[in-house]
């Protein structure tokens, strides 16, 4: 009996991984949620380079904070159930669909916690773009994640790395 449980132990493990050809709907929804984050990033970025005052300057980020958070809510609640999928297809260090989903939550948590702070417009200005940038690419890697085409090598590819101390970096 060892013998005909290994034989098809050995195929599997000669094959390597395989994508699923169906994507589970979770990355369906991983993607069109990381393209949400996109468009209202990019309308952030270019209204926010014409702030006029410190009013339209938090008026702009409640009301991007407003389109946002839903969608990162809806990605961190993804998270879990997309971690079997991405394994699936590629090395752990780009299935980490929680690190993604934490490090996106903390990067507004800390741009709507200084944002529009200073009493000058160039400083608030320059922290938009600066988020903008940052999240922007957090978005980006939730939709690839999300979109099977895309391949998952080990050592390469963009990716979500978690620290000990329970910091998340964006590794290119």
């Amino acid at each position: 009996m060892r013998k005909v449980l290994l034989v098809p132990l050995l195929a599997l493990v000669a094959c390597g991984r395989s994508t699923p050809a169906t994507p589970p709907p979770e990355a369906v929804q991983l993607r069109a949620l990381g393209h949400t984050v996109v468009r209202s990033v990019e309308t952030y970025a270019a209204r926010s380079s014409s702030m006029a005052n410190g009013a339209s300057c938090r008026a702009l980020r409640d009301e991007h904070e407003n389109q946002v958070r839903p969608a990162l809510g809806g990605i961190a609640s993804l998270a879990p159930r997309l971690g079997p999928w991405l394994r699936a297809r590629g090395p752990t260090e780009h299935a980490d669909a929680e690190c993604l989903a934490g490090a996106m939550l903390a990067e507004i948590e800390r741009h709507t916690d200084i944002a529009c702070t200073s009493l000058e417009l160039a400083v608030n200005r320059a922290e938009a773009a600066r988020y903008a940038a940052a999240m922007d690419r957090w978005a980006d890697l939730a939709v690839a994640r999300g979109d099977p085409t895309v391949e998952l090598r080990e050592g390469t590819g963009p990716r979500c790395v978690r620290f000990s101390d329970g910091e998340r970096m964006y590794q290119p």
